[in-house]
């Protein structure tokens, strides 16, 4: 028994160590792609580099979000072809220990790495997002902070005024709108005037648009300092249709989506990131399985190529299937539940199905 929890022990060791250095390598190639490609828009010179840096920094978290299950699967594969390769798996086998017990210290580190990404790292992540596309449309009017990755408009009626409003995000519970645009109509319902600003704020059943541009058919536009726009619309309405589900935290996911229930809006896009987020240590798990499949065989010196090759040809088509059961579970076609659970389960179970096949033929 205390030989086994050595062993453990030090195969947990190996693969949490993998785990982080593959993490640091990504998350810096992550970052320096991103850099480059800021640098190419042209924004690096509009931000300056310093904040061009911390803006870059503030997004790479969420695009970690989406790695992290290659993250694990590259961590396993790494660590179980080094211990093949210094035949440590094959004497500990030699030993009469099962592939089981071999892949028992991996299974608990994907599990409580999964849950370290899911109730510590989303948060964070979730925050870093937000605050990214909050920058991203303060100064280049635009932001992808919406699932739909553009303006959505929402229309408003407040006695006689009649206007449609859009922001391409939302702060603040949904009482602040950044990148807004509004159309206001006249009796006849065609549009009197359009009004633009940077950022509009929802006080007492009125927006408040700051620094706008007021436009008018025939006229030249004006600037006054500040345009109050009328309206009905509740907050909670507001960061449900503009705000994107991954910019929101696994904490706050089950509130939002009562929420939108309350107001009779769609809320399967929230319902997916929240399932998804909750099934994260079992794809975690999954992946370390399919990694097992490729890696734990004896293989001979020029063989590693074809294995590695093998494992993210394998996660690849898993990640696959699971973004295309995210997109039918986010727009309602699936139940949100199958659609996060179902991949990661069916890739256990023929992950299990394979090294059962190699272990007892």
């Amino acid at each position: 028994m205390m030989k086994n929890w050595t062993l453990n022990r030090y195969f947990f060791r190996l693969y949490l160590v993998s785990f982080l250095s593959t993490l640091l390598a990504i998350s810096a190639l992550i970052y320096l792609i991103d850099m480059i490609e800021l640098s190419r828009r042209g924004r690096v010179a509009e931000l300056g580099f310093e904040s061009a840096a911390l803006f870059s920094a503030l997004r790479v978290p969420a695009f970690i979000e989406q790695a992290f299950p290659f993250i694990v699967l590259f961590a396993s594969i790494f660590t179980l072809l080094n211990l093949n390769r210094k035949l440590e798996l094959v004497v500990a086998r030699a030993a009469g220990v099962s592939i089981w017990q071999i892949l028992l210290p991996f299974i608990a580190g994907s599990a409580l790495l999964g849950l370290v990404a899911t109730f510590v790292y989303n948060p964070l992540a979730a925050y870093a997002k937000a605050q990214a596309d909050l920058i991203e449309t303060d100064v280049f009017g635009g932001s992808s902070s919406n699932s739909r990755g553009e303006t959505i408009w929402l229309r408003q009626n407040s006695g006689d005024v009649r206007s449609i409003i859009g922001g391409a995000s939302a702060a603040m519970g949904g009482t602040e709108l950044r990148g807004v645009s509004a159309f206001v109509f006249d009796e006849k319902g065609f549009i009197a005037f359009r009004i633009d600003a940077n950022r509009a704020v929802l006080d007492d059943r009125q927006w408040r648009l700051f620094s706008p541009r007021v436009t008018r058919i025939g006229y030249p536009p004006s600037y006054p300092q500040e345009y109050r726009l009328p309206t009905t619309l509740r907050p909670e309405y507001i960061e449900q249709r503009v705000t994107d589900p991954e910019t929101i935290s696994i904490w706050s996911l089950g509130a939002k989506i009562e929420v939108a229930a309350s107001l009779g809006l769609n809320s399967m896009a929230f319902a997916m990131q929240y399932h998804s987020l909750l099934a994260r240590p079992a794809l975690f798990i999954a992946m370390t399985l399919v990694a097992a499949t490729v890696a734990t065989r004896f293989s001979r010196t020029g063989q590693s190529g074809r294995t590695i090759a093998g494992g993210v040809l394998a996660g690849f088509m898993l990640y696959v299937v699971t973004f295309l059961a995210r997109a039918l579970g986010s727009n309602d076609i699936v139940p949100p539940v199958l659609a996060a659970w179902f991949p990661v389960v069916g890739a256990g179970l023929l992950g299990v199905t394979i090294l059962l096949h190699q272990e007892d033929g």
